[in-house]
């Protein structure tokens, strides 16, 4: 946001006294005039959010989501999986017996999930703050069709965020964040006490 700028004006003039006093014995006198530039500096706050991955061995896979933006949010969540062989093919995660090729260990313990295919975070997510992880581990199952074994796996996090009113200014925060979270996500996401527990509706 640009700044706004302010001029100040200030005149310095001598006395009185001392201008009648100059003017008397013939002198020249003469006020200076300063102009003062001042920037006064106003940034919005900003909304992001990203998903923090570690890697130990092939099969464990660490992934939690972080703000790393200046302000509050809420936050929702959902994923894509597939595999794809060397010549391009897309396959499913369930192999032609139904079983899951890709075994996930999840961790939605503080997720509200519906059956939009999102999951809801149930914590407004403070700026620098992270979840904990969703997901601790993937395991390829041994018993998966054949095709699968030449098949690179992907797994794709997409993450929304709504700014959270949450600050002492904002006289009626419920209703602005309702609104937002109504329009936004579809759901209404109440903020029900102090350490920031988020209800879904």
């Amino acid at each position: 946001m640009n700044g706004w700028l302010k001029k100040i004006r200030v005149k310095a003039i001598l006395p009185a006294a001392a201008l009648l006093a100059a003017a008397a014995i013939g002198t020249t006198f003469a006020w200076q005039e300063w102009d003062l530039s001042v920037t006064n500096e106003m940034k919005s706050h900003t909304t992001g959010v990203t998903v923090v991955e570690r890697f130990e061995p092939w099969d464990y896979k660490e992934v939690q989501f972080e703000n790393t933006g200046t302000s509050s949010v809420f936050l929702r969540v959902s994923y894509t999986e597939h595999w794809q062989l060397p010549d391009g093919q897309i396959l499913s995660n369930k192999d032609s017996q139904g079983r899951e090729v890709a075994i996930k260990d999840w961790n939605w313990k503080d997720w509200d999930g519906k059956n939009d295919g999102w999951y809801y975070y149930k914590k407004v997510l403070k700026p620098g703050e992270k979840t904990q992880p969703v997901l601790t581990k993937v395991t390829y199952n041994e018993n998966a069709d054949e095709q699968y074994k030449d098949a690179q796996y992907y797994l794709y996090f997409k993450a929304e965020v709504v700014q959270c009113s949450d600050g002492g200014n904002t006289l009626n925060s419920d209703e602005v964040n309702a609104d937002a979270t109504k329009a936004l996500f579809g759901r209404v996401g109440q903020v029900v006490d102090a350490d920031g527990t988020v209800r879904w509706k």
